[in-house]
């Protein structure tokens, strides 16, 4: 890392560590990624948090059992107990891991370790097939499109490899990290980086289409919407974009703004920021505000949930707080015990054919270890706990 690098990243996580209590790219205070995965011809929830990854029941948050496809029995531990679908980080080197699993196939995952390493997984028997040491950490959630990865970088840059043999295929530098997943549009990556830009690349060369410098850091991925990209930056303010790399609109929030908005289909962004304010911004009149409502304590780093007639926050004052989407007014609040602070993104889950619930569940992260994951029904009654 070079004098000017290093420079900017103790000055932006000191700044973090007074202005929100948390510091950048989970370096020291970091926060579960949750996600949806394929498993066994069903959806489940993904887990990466710390020393694990884990693959969990979406009815009861359980973690699921490896079983023998041979023999249709559970697959045993050297102490003849039933194996969980747990990747542990101190059977991989120490491995942490901040980034969800990539299915590649029925039996192969990839998962993106925080030392520098790929991991390939057979998920049947959960054991690592391959190591493949990348050019640095990862933090954000890597992309596979038509047998590329694309893996974005907790220290700058992005680099493109060939599923085959992972051998690199090109490489984007950036002046300081990438901490959130590329967003794939056409033939373009859009990669929003610490260095405050939103870069287009070429997904095939890796050359730079356009880059648009939005005067602070960027630490999610934009919302693809109506042909135009929306994306909050570390500058106070929310930005809507054009796909040839134009600002066409902006609004100044309260404070930072770090998770990706939510849209519902009249075209309403919902945008969280870092003093708890939420705001309703009407995507088709140059984001007018619609509302803007002061509702947690504390900040709110995670995206809102816009999900039937209401929108949903999570904050660090360890609470969940259910809106009136049409205008901002609170309608539950749910506290969890002691209060953990709630960094980590939310997960929305509808009833379908490939997920066995019977009605909507809400997937929350938090800080405790003991309540990683806390699912509630939309009316805020909880139902299960992970770990428990």
């Amino acid at each position: 890392m070079n004098t000017r690098r290093s420079s900017f990243a103790v000055c932006l996580i000191m700044a973090m560590l007074v202005l929100t209590g948390c510091v950048g790219a989970r370096m020291g205070v970091s926060w579960p990624a949750v996600g949806l995965i394929d498993y066994n011809g069903e959806q489940n929830i993904a887990l990466a948090y710390n020393n694990n990854v884990a693959i969990l029941s979406p009815v009861n948050g359980a973690p699921l059992r490896l079983i023998n496809p041979l023999n249709g029995r559970p697959i045993l531990d050297s102490e003849n107990n039933p194996r969980d679908w747990v990747l542990q980080g101190s059977a991989n080197n120490g491995a942490q891991f901040y980034a969800l699993p990539t299915v590649l196939d029925e039996e192969t995952v990839l998962v993106a370790a925080n030392n520098g390493n790929l991991l390939r997984v057979d998920s049947v028997l959960l054991e690592v097939t391959r190591t493949i040491q990348l050019d640095d950490k990862v933090v954000a959630n890597v992309l596979v499109v038509d047998d590329i990865i694309y893996v974005p970088y907790q220290n700058g840059g992005l680099s493109a490899r060939s599923m085959e043999d992972y051998r690199e295929i090109w490489r984007f530098h950036t002046e300081e990290g990438v901490w959130a997943q590329p967003l794939l549009v056409g033939e373009m990556l859009i990669v929003a980086s610490i260095d405050h830009h939103v870069y287009a690349l070429d997904r095939g060369s890796g050359q730079l289409i356009w880059s648009l410098d939005l005067g602070g850091s960027v630490a999610s991925t934009p919302l693809l919407a109506n042909d135009r990209l929306y994306v909050g930056s570390f500058n106070k303010m929310f930005f809507e974009l054009s796909l040839d790399g134009q600002i066409l609109s902006t609004y100044s929030t309260q404070n930072w703004v770090w998770g990706s908005p939510a849209i519902d289909e009249r075209g309403v962004l919902y945008v969280a920021d870092l003093s708890g304010y939420v705001h309703a911004l009407d995507s088709e009149r140059n984001l007018q505000e619609l509302w803007s409502s002061q509702v947690a304590e504390r900040g709110i780093r995670s995206g809102p949930v816009a999900y039937q007639d209401r929108v949903i926050v999570a904050s660090r004052d360890g609470k969940v707080y259910w809106l009136d989407r049409r205008d901002g007014v609170l309608i539950n609040a749910r506290e969890i015990d002691n209060r953990p602070e709630l960094l980590g993104d939310m997960l929305m889950l509808e009833p379908s054919e490939s997920l066995d619930i019977d009605a909507p569940l809400l997937i929350v992260t938090s800080v405790d270890e003991g309540r990683l994951l806390i699912a509630f029904e939309l009316d805020g009654r909880q139902t299960w706990v992970y770990p428990r």
